[in-house]
């Protein structure tokens, strides 16, 4: 049931960017920010909304540039 209303959520806040969002000089912001996010609240599987890890810093490595 929550990830059917996540869903329906996410397709709302859809229909919200694009609508209001882009007719609307950007007012709709509010309303789809939280639309949003009730969204991703709801879905604690991951199966509407993506979780990714962050990614690890890559150390710089000096490489020999030198030319032969």
């Amino acid at each position: 049931m929550r990830i059917v209303l996540s869903y329906i959520l996410y397709l709302i806040g859809d229909i919200i960017s694009r609508t209001i969002m882009f007719w609307g000089d950007g007012y709709g912001f509010k309303i789809y920010n939280k639309v949003m996010l009730w969204s991703v609240d709801l879905d604690n599987k991951g199966k509407i909304w993506k979780y990714v890890k962050p990614k690890r810093k890559k150390k710089n490595v000096k490489k020999n540039s030198r030319i032969h």
